[in-house]
């Protein structure tokens, strides 16, 4: 009795181990790796068949991403200032700094292992650089980071104290309004993340095998860095405050100034993440698989 794994179509498999008698490739099959969250993939069969030899076939992985980062804290809002001192109305508060973004994260795939004695077509053993097979393991990007937090309003300020008339003069001159809180600086951005590497593909075989499967079309180039994120826009200026007004003798004084933007408005972008490095692709002759089967 012998196991077979017929592949048909586009197939997906979700496991670590995918062992049979025989794995059997249809004409243009695809299997697709999924389980890319675990440390190592294994296909073995003592026999790998390909039904069509003139026709490729693939193992790819799925699709995956890393986390991209999450936007910063926002900046505290300045505290208003209400009231006056020495009749001049309380400067408001400045506003807080946004959060760094944060960043993004990587995601490495698993190692591969491809294990076979024998590869063969309805024609025979398929000749050294015949071999239509395709193997797709590239890298993942590294996740984007995180937008800088936005930065904090600045506080209202207080008014000006009106101004003490008399009957003949003015006694005490009304005091200006308070000028508003400065608006605090965008967050920088967070950084993006470092590329994953392309996988790391063991092929295990007789020296035939080995030969065969040198001429496989296999793809696994480093995956890109993620790209840093932007930063936060700046907070909001505080409201100035009234000038006192006119009273009797005394006329009205002026008003605040709403407060400044920063300058610069944030503390910028994070910076991109370094690439990933190409998979490495290693070749073990064995004389047979006698000890697994």
């Amino acid at each position: 009795m012998k196991t077979i794994y017929p592949i048909n179509g586009s197939e997906k498999f979700n496991d670590r181990v995918l062992k049979a008698d025989e794995i059997v490739f249809g004409p243009g099959a695809s299997l697709t790796l999924t389980a890319l969250n675990q440390p190592w993939i294994v296909l073995i069969a003592k026999r790998w068949k390909f039904a069509d030899p003139l026709q490729m076939v693939k193992i790819e992985r799925s699709a995956a991403t890393a986390s991209s980062g999450m936007t910063g804290s926002s900046g505290a809002r300045g505290a208003d200032n209400p009231g006056e001192t020495n009749r001049k109305g309380n400067d408001g508060y400045p506003g807080g700094s946004g959060g760094t973004g944060i960043a993004g994260g990587s995601f490495q795939l698993p190692k591969i292992y491809l294990i076979g004695e024998s590869f063969t077509s309805p024609n025979g053993d398929p000749l050294p650089g015949y071999l239509r097979l395709s193997i797709n393991l590239p890298g993942i990007k590294g996740g984007d980071g995180g937008r800088g937090g936005t930065g904090g309003d600045g506080g209202n300020a207080g008014n000006g104290k009106e101004g003490a008339t008399s009957a003949f003069d003015c006694k005490e001159g009304p005091g200006p309004g308070g000028n508003g809180g400065d608006a605090g600086p965008g967050g920088r951005g967070g950084d993006g993340a470092r590329g994953g590497d392309g996988a790391s593909i063991t092929l295990i075989s007789t020296e035939l095998g080995i030969e065969q499967l040198s001429y496989a079309r296999i793809n696994n180039i480093e995956g890109y860095g993620g790209l840093g994120g932007r930063p936060g826009r700046a907070g909001k200026p505080g409201r100035g405050g009234r000038g006192g007004n006119s009273n009797g003798w005394c006329g009205p004084a002026g008003d605040g100034y709403p407060g400044g933007f920063p300058n610069p408005a944030d503390y910028g972008q994070g910076n991109d993440g370094a690439d990933g490095r190409k998979g490495t692709v290693t070749a073990i002759s064995v004389t047979g698989l006698s000890p697994v089967f």
